[in-house]
């Protein structure tokens, strides 16, 4: 009975010595063994290899180096000096042989060869003056990679900013609410034109507080913020030309603000850098910056009193904040003048703006309106004529007029006419050129019921409608 009972203390004491053992052959003789197969396989790996540090030869050795090359006909050199190598193939030693054929001794005293060192200045082109701009001309073989990149180093960018950036005003009109409706305010930007407070922008800005004859409703507050001024100055409305959705405001008790130069001409071509500016956040002490290229230059086109209208498209954002700020060149010229509104869609990234003649013309109008005033209307835009011609023949349309913009509310508008159109004929006049629609139509009594043929381009098929003139607004 007493062996019995010894058992299981005999168990677990042959339990533990199987675990020291086991430990044992762990931690000590598996690692001995594996150092002894190591040195089997590499009898020279006794110590570690050492760190080589290699360093890049200076101009003494080099000299040093060459005239020992000189007296021999063939010399080993040694480049540079490393730590004594080991037969595990690391750190070996670099040598180089030299022959005197390869290197010939030079005539001078002096047998420094000194190496070129590339530096940051030396990265930039000695033309690199940031007034001036790329010189590519069309019939140049130069490749492109070849040029200096002038933008890189350019502040050209930085300098039309800081000029133009106090002549964009920021507008808000506010319109209070009622008991039918809400409260509203847009927030957008203007460009001062008078050192006196006139500051253009479009009135598609705020066409909520606009009432009938584009008047601002009664209680309508308009303040504009001018860069440098501590307080903000309220401003009534001049005036709005529809035709080019133009608005003129008025600051009060303004004087020697600065004042911008619209381009009256402008060659617009696509690929040439633009630069938009316009009103920056409230919580920006600078901003409203936006650059990118001309992507597009619309055909001309011609409205009912013959003025002639066109449109910029570009790859610079222009949110609606900054509608109705300057477009520039590189040149610091303003070419036109941004307007967030033409987006065709919620989809339409691109950026619109209106050309600086055709605000000038515009301006020159609101300011010396024609004495005829009152005349018929139908409320279409059309193409120039050379342009028309070559549109019609290029897609085999019928003979006509094409029709590029139907203003909105205008007869036309209301009769169905759309954007895209061809105008044939009124009351069985063939109208072929710009002049022969107009003519035709200042004949006919204001409130006159036309007869007008139009051909759908989109649907290829012609319609008859019936439009009553309206009056010129």
């Amino acid at each position: 009975m007493k062996k019995t009972k010894n058992r299981p203390l005999q168990a677990l004491i042959a339990i533990s010595a199987l675990a020291i053992v086991a430990f044992t052959l762990m931690a000590v003789i598996i690692p001995l063994v594996n150092d002894r197969l190591l040195q089997d396989k590499d009898r020279f790996a006794e110590e570690p290899a050492s760190v080589v540090e290699l360093v890049a030869p200076t101009e003494t050795t080099i000299a040093a180096t060459i005239s020992e090359v000189k007296g021999d006909t063939t010399e080993t050199v040694s480049t540079t000096s490393l730590p004594q190598e080991t037969k595990a193939n690391q750190g070996q030693k670099v040598t180089e042989t030299l022959s005197s054929e390869e290197i010939a001794p030079s005539p001078s005293t002096s047998e420094t060869i000194l190496e070129p060192v590339v530096t940051g200045s030396d990265l930039v082109s000695e033309n690199s003056d940031p007034t001036q701009s790329s010189e590519i001309s069309e019939n140049d073989d130069t490749e492109l990679t070849e040029i200096p990149p002038y933008y890189l180093t350019d502040y050209r960018v930085r300098d039309i900013y800081e000029k133009y950036a106090p002549m964009v005003a920021s507008i808000q009109v506010y319109l209070p609410g009622t008991s039918d409706t809400n409260d509203k305010m847009a927030i957008f930007s203007g460009l001062i034109i008078s050192d006196e407070g006139k500051v253009i922008t479009f009135a598609s800005n705020f066409s909520f507080a606009l009432a009938y004859g584009d008047i601002l409703y009664e209680r309508t507050e308009v303040r504009i913020v001018v860069s440098d001024r501590p307080k903000s100055f309220s401003a009534h409305l001049l005036g709005v030309h529809k035709d080019t959705d133009l608005a003129i405001f008025q600051i009060e008790n303004a004087s020697n603000l600065p004042v911008a130069q619209l381009k009256s001409e402008a060659n617009l071509s696509v690929g040439e850098p633009i630069i938009a500016i316009g009103q920056q956040d409230v919580l920006m002490s600078q901003g409203g910056l936006s650059l990118g290229l001309i992507t597009g230059v619309y055909h001309p086109s011609v409205l009912e009193n013959n003025l002639s209208v066109g449109m910029i498209q570009t790859s610079a954002f222009i949110s609606s904040q900054a509608s109705g700020g300057p477009l520039l060149n590189l040149s610091g010229e303003i070419i036109g003048l941004n307007n967030s509104n033409l987006n065709r869609s919620y989809a339409d990234i691109m950026g619109y703006a209106i050309p600086s003649s055709m605000l000038l013309e515009a301006l020159e109008r609101m300011e010396n309106p024609p004495t005829d005033e009152v005349r018929p209307w139908l409320g279409i835009v059309t193409l120039t004529d050379a342009k028309n011609g070559d549109l019609l023949e290029l897609m085999n349309w019928p003979s006509g007029l094409y029709i590029s913009q139907v203003v909105e509310g205008s007869p036309a508008y209301t009769a169905g006419i759309r954007n895209g159109d061809i105008l044939i004929d009124i009351n069985g006049v063939v109208m072929r050129t710009h002049n022969e629609f107009t003519e035709y139509i200042a004949e006919q009594p204001i409130g006159t019921l036309v007869r007008v043929r139009v051909y759908r381009t989109i649907e290829k098929r012609f319609l008859n409608l019936q439009i009553y003139l309206g009056r010129m607004p």
